[in-house]
């Protein structure tokens, strides 16, 4: 992979501010929108001529996605809370790329990187989704990090609510889309022929990961209400299981249809543009959702987005005006949103497909998401050159004995 080149310890005390060296932590071992993110930051970094890497288990789905894209990857043995084993990793990847900054998106990332902060490598902890606030993940919370970017408020205001952090070290940064790849002039027909979906079908698509969390279980059991008003209906479920569980539990909903052909499940998918071209509409079930770059993607394309009103999900849709928002878990309001917004009015839906349009092209870009975090990047580093090495040591160090 093309792996940007190390520097010595000389060299790293002359890098210029304007050319950042960043470390992704990551420990997950499946692909969904979190690491997604990570990926486009890295390739955005590296196109901006910045160097940036990923460190991730050399198991997990990341890492072998960075590989076949040839982004700069180095494997890191991620297990539990603090594994010596991936402590040691990254220090020795610190002291061997130069690294100025790291930003883990992991508790256990997070963890593993403890050490390092206290050596003096400032660390960014970025959100992606609900955290845990027992002792232990609120004392990482509250002494692992130089500063936290979360994808919406909710998450911000839980953790600051919890008392995890002050509002001063939180920065909201919903995750930005490529408005090249997201274009409403995409127009691609081919997964509708690749599924043998007619052209004059109506498609209803769910992208995510499949888990009890992101409730698809509750679009299923809406189809065969909305097939007998609508026959010419199909549901894509799009995503990879985290557990087998998982996956047997949709497919034990499915078999129980009267409908159960209008149900295709996808599998994860490197293609959701094309899916999304595709569908007419675009639903989010999700129990609780941080933030759903689903949404913005298919607001750039110009797609209608029917979502449970949950976490960040009232952050990006405005009901009736951008989008639809339903009762989380309930089917039958689920149900009967979907068959009023496919009997509404042409020139209506139209509309809300360009107010959303227009809230991602103004707010939810890549490169707006980007500059935001180069610039929480840029001040988290510069305020840790601005102690001399001894007391940055000795603070970091007073923080994680304050209690």
């Amino acid at each position: 992979m093309g792996n940007p080149s190390p520097v010595d310890s000389t060299e790293a005390e002359v890098i210029n501010i304007i050319m950042l060296r960043i470390a992704h932590l990551e420990s997950s071992i499946h692909m969904g929108g979190q690491e997604l993110r990570i990926l486009d930051q890295i390739r955005w970094m590296l196109k901006e001529g910045h160097a940036a890497w990923l460190l991730a288990r050399k198991d997990s789905a990341i890492y072998k996605e960075a590989s076949r894209m040839d982004l700069p990857a180095h494997p890191i043995p991620f297990r539990g809370s603090a594994n010596p084993g991936a402590i040691r990793a990254v220090q020795r990847f610190i002291k061997a790329h130069g690294i100025q900054l790291l930003d883990c998106h992991s508790a256990s990332a997070a963890s593993s990187a403890l050490l390092a902060r206290l050596l003096g490598t400032p660390i960014v902890r970025t959100l992606h989704y609900d955290f845990k606030t027992d002792p232990i993940h609120a004392y990482l919370l509250r002494h692992g990090s130089d500063h936290f970017i979360t994808v919406s408020h909710w998450l911000a205001d839980k953790l600051k609510n919890s008392r995890c952090s002050g509002q001063q070290m939180i920065s909201v940064i919903p995750t930005g889309i490529d408005l090249n790849k997201f274009d409403p002039e995409v127009g691609d027909r081919s997964f509708r022929q690749e599924f043998n979906i007619s052209d004059k079908a109506i498609v209803i698509s769910a992208i995510a990961m499949i888990r009890p969390d992101k409730g698809q279980k509750y679009l299923i059991r809406s189809v065969d209400r909305i097939v007998d008003i609508h026959p010419e209906t199909y549901f894509l479920i799009v995503g990879s299981a985290t557990r087998k569980d998982f996956l047997y539990e949709i497919q034990s909903e499915i078999a129980t249809l009267r409908h159960r052909d209008s149900v295709i499940l996808t599998g994860f998918r490197r293609d959701p543009q094309k899916i999304i071209a595709a569908s007419d509409v675009i639903v989010n079930t999700s129990l609780f959702e941080p933030r759903s770059q689903v949404i913005h993607q298919a607001f750039a394309m110009k797609k209608l987005v029917i979502a449970s009103d949950t976490g960040g999900n009232q952050e990006s849709i405005s009901h009736g005006q951008t989008g639809f928002l339903f009762r989380s878990e309930s089917v039958e309001n689920l149900s009967q949103t979907i068959l009023t917004v496919l009997d509404h009015h042409e020139e209506r839906i139209e509309q809300i497909r360009e107010r959303a349009y227009q809230a991602a092209i103004l707010e939810h870009g890549i490169d707006i998401m980007m500059e935001k975090t180069i610039n929480i990047y840029r001040k988290v580093i510069e305020t840790g050159r601005s102690l001399p090495e001894l007391q940055r040591r000795r603070y970091a160090h007073e923080e994680l004995t304050s209690e």
